[in-house]
């Protein structure tokens, strides 16, 4: 059972919980995000309430799916206690790390500016749209 920890469950695990742990992370800064906006009031309030409540559930998804998989792969499965499945585990999770903190910036720019900025959302959508129709 050792042998599968090391080489499919610590590698899967270690790249899909960092996922969801910046996800979460990501969806909070949105939701931060989206409260400023509706403060501000620069966009129309239904956008930005459905900004709020979308990086809520995001939120929500994301954290809850971490904790069920941390559950069940330490508390059920017995995962996670041995060095060799730990040390697996944090390569995967930090070479994953780095590869996606570099797409940060670029989305927190576009939340703020889709939560701050008045035509933003519509003009991504369009965008959106033309790729799709070029394709």
């Amino acid at each position: 059972m050792d042998v599968i920890g090391i080489i499919i469950i610590s590698p899967l695990w270690g790249s899909i919980s960092t996922q969801l742990f910046l996800q979460s992370w990501l969806s909070f800064i949105g939701l931060i995000i989206n409260i400023i906006g509706i403060i501000r009031g620069k966009v129309e309030r239904k956008n930005t309430f459905l900004g709020l409540s979308v990086s809520f559930a995001q939120m929500l998804l994301f954290f809850g799916l971490l904790c069920l998989g941390n559950y069940l792969l330490t508390s059920v499965f017995s995962f996670g206690y041995t060095k060799t499945e730990n040390i697996i585990y944090w390569i995967f999770a930090v070479v994953n790390l780095l590869f996606m903190l570099p797409q940060f910036p670029a989305k927190i720019k576009k939340m703020w500016r889709n939560a701050n900025v008045a035509g933003s959302l519509e003009s991504d959508i369009m965008e959106r749209k033309l790729r799709n129709i070029e394709n």
